[in-house]
Order: structure tokens, then sequence, then C-alpha cells
């Protein structure tokens, strides 16, 4: 079968610490899988190394088809792969929610060059997708953690990438908003038919959306539904 991300028996050290053995986490095209797992057991790494930041020390580790073991495919996947880390802002960061989610298009376009019209009209189209261009003046330090994660994912659908990663999406934030982002992520990677794959250490909140779910524990991946 082919997989859009392919993680197979992966392993990876940190000094004399192993923090994954062997993991394998596999995902379909338009697939929304979850890796689940408790604070430090690797879940960060694992997104990392599935966007090519970290390289594994064994396995393979393909997205899109691409070999991220090669410095040349890393470069193009990236291109392809939408990136939602756990923080995105610092908190007294001085820059608008136009500005944030118009950085997404840098994945596109390239660092060195300007954005031009078709950049601004993206932002803007993503900013509606999401419910949020009434604040694109306003900074987003002084949003709250739902509206800031709303932000995160405008700017992953401005660059237009069909493999979104979320790094601990409904962290920070109380029931009600973790409700809300992830039916947004749901209705987002549908009506994109993106391959998704998100972390985190509350499994009561992948349940109703994801079509797997891994759990990661002691370096260790096992499939628990789907």
């Amino acid at each position: 079968m082919h997989h859009s991300i392919e993680l197979e028996d992966v392993h990876l050290r940190f000094g004399h610490s192993s923090v994954l053995d062997g993991v394998t986490i596999l995902a379909s095209p338009c697939e929304l899988v979850a890796v689940v797992g408790a604070n430090g057991a690797g879940k960060t790494t694992l997104l990392k190394i599935a966007n090519g930041t970290i390289h594994a020390d064994q396995g393979r580790v393909k997205v899109l088809g691409y070999d991220l073991s090669r410095e040349d495919d890393c470069h193009s996947a990236r291109k392809e792969i939408g990136l939602v880390p756990q923080r995105t802002i610092s908190h007294r960061f001085p820059i608008s929610v136009e500005e944030a989610v118009l950085m997404g298009r840098y994945g596109k376009i390239g660092l060195m060059r300007r954005p031009g019209k078709s950049d601004h009209d993206k932002a803007r189209e993503s900013m509606d997708a999401m419910g949020i261009s009434a604040l694109a003046k306003k900074p987003v330090y002084e949003l709250s953690g739902g509206q800031q994660q709303k932000v995160a994912l405008a700017r992953a659908l401005a660059q237009e990438a069909s493999i979104l990663l979320l790094d601990e999406p409904t962290t920070y934030l109380d029931a009600d908003s973790s409700s809300e982002i992830m039916e947004t992520i749901h209705t987002m990677h549908h009506q994109r038919k993106l391959t998704t794959l998100l972390v985190s250490h509350d499994p009561r909140w992948m349940d109703p959306y994801c079509d797997k779910i891994y759990l990661l524990k002691d370096g260790k991946s096992s499939l628990i539904r789907g």
C-alpha cells in the first residue's frame, strides 16, 4: 500500500539515551493519524523526524515518496509539509495575525523573495477559512490560546501544504477551545484532502476524529486503533 508518511523501524539516540527504539507510524493519503503518549515519550521528536529537521539513526523515513535521509529530498518534502508547533509565537513578539499567516507563503516562494499579490490573497483566504479575518491587524500575542492555534493553522493553509504535522494542538486550551480546535482541524483536513499526523498527550480529543491512533511508550509504537 502507498503511504504519504512512512516511518518504519525508526531508531534515535541522544547521547547514551534511546529516545525511539523501532517506531513505525504509517499514514495513507488523506488519513488523519494521531500518536498519543505521555510527556517525554518522544512525540515532538517524532514530528521533527517526519519534517526532516532531525535525522533518524536507523530506519526508513519517507514523506510523499521523498527519502528524508537525503538533503535534496528533505528540501523538496518540506515545501509540502505544514508544521504547527506547540508554541508558535513568543509572548511579546511584535507580529500581526496577517503577517504571521503570510509567513506560510515563504515555504512556497522561498525566504529571499518578497510576497506578491497572490501571496497576500492566499493569506487572506486562509484567514477567512479559519474565521480570523477580523483579527488581521491584531498582535498575535494578544490573542487567546485557541485564536493563536487558528493563526497557526491558517499559516499552514497559506503554505498550500499537502501534509500537516501538529504538535499537541489542544495543549494549554480549555475543554471548549480544545473541542473547537479539533473540529477545525478535522474540517480543514477533509476539505483540503490533507494527510495529517498529530501528536498529543491527551487521547480524549483524538478518538472521535482520527482514522488511526498509535501509542508511543518506552520508545516503541503500537497501533491501538485503525
